[in-house]
């Protein structure tokens, strides 16, 4: 018999009570596929779980987490309990046009593992951007995991493709054993859809743009912090422990280690010279002469704002 449910909708939750009931109902919305929608509560303190449970609609299934884990963990909880053939992740404060799915399901090949769609920013305002990448930005097509590591950067005029919100086959994921590190609570997305790449995944660019991103302040992922470039750092050391490279990777890899090591002494230089710690930035700037060229990154993004570049 045929699988019943196109797609499985992962939801992590964690404190989400004031804007969740907009992500299920964009999720429940979703035209010519059939969804459950998996919500996975990570410990809310707040009523999150009170109002998923005022959804009367049987595709919604609430999943409770014992602790707080972060999304990685959360959205594993998820993955373990999708029954769609493929799996969707969609974030707790985000929305999807209602004919996302359907469109992107329709334009992929038999032999697609991953499919991926552009995205729209929703800002404060309640005004919805064009889509956020170009096709020189994300090509469409297949996509390589060399592409895939080089384009994603930190402080950079390279788009980060480290923001798409794939959809994977289900059968795919399972039998990779491919989970989310639950220990990475920044760019998490980036090493999941990575570690498909590097299992041999069939990934595809679609013209679409059926997310919509909503860019909320005081997000981890807004404020680029030291201990978040040391950490990313880290696992990218534990992404080249557990999969071998091609040389053409092992290059892309070579210019992100460059990237974020760059963006680290950036950071420090930046705190060094907030608490007027004079020699210690002046031995920075010296030793690490790149960072030095990133200090015009606040005055830009002040530009920016002031004439809307």
């Amino acid at each position: 018999m045929s699988n019943p449910i196109d797609v499985s909708i992962v939801i992590a939750a964690w404190n989400a009570q004031d804007f969740i009931l907009t992500a299920i109902n964009s999720a429940l919305a979703q035209k010519g596929v059939s969804v459950e929608v998996l919500v996975v509560d990570d410990a809310s303190t707040d009523s999150t779980c009170t109002v998923v449970e005022s959804v009367k609609d049987s595709r919604v299934k609430l999943l409770r987490s014992e602790k707080n884990g972060g999304p990685g963990a959360a959205r594993n909880i998820g993955f373990a309990a999708a029954k769609g053939k493929w799996i969707a992740v969609l974030d707790s404060d985000d929305a999807m046009h209602e004919s996302r799915l359907t469109n992107m399901l329709n334009a992929a090949s038999e032999t697609a593992d991953v499919l991926i769609d552009n995205f729209c920013e929703l800002n404060s305002d309640g005004v919805i951007s064009n889509p956020f990448y170009s096709t020189s930005d994300l090509p469409l097509g297949d996509l390589s995991l060399s592409f895939l590591i080089k384009t994603n950067l930190v402080f950079s005029k390279v788009k980060s493709t480290g923001y798409v919100k794939p959809l994977f086959r289900n059968v795919f994921v399972k039998e990779k054993g491919i989970q989310y590190w639950p220990e990475v609570r920044i760019g998490e997305d980036y090493y999941f859809l990575a570690s498909c790449l590097a299992n041999g995944a069939n990934a595809q660019v679609l013209d679409q743009a059926g997310y919509i991103y909503t860019i909320r302040d005081g997000s981890i992922s807004s404020k680029m912090e030291v201990p978040h470039i040391t950490k990313l750092l880290d696992f990218d050391k534990k992404f080249m422990h557990e999969h071998k490279l091609l040389k053409e990777e092992l290059n892309a890899q070579q210019s992100r280690d460059k990237n974020l090591t760059c963006a680290y002494n950036y950071l420090v230089l930046v705190k060094q010279i907030k608490m007027r710690q004079i020699l210690p930035a002046l031995k920075n700037m010296f030793s690490n002469p790149s960072s030095i060229l990133l200090l015009s990154l606040p005055i830009k993004k002040r530009l920016a704002s002031l004439f809307k570049f």
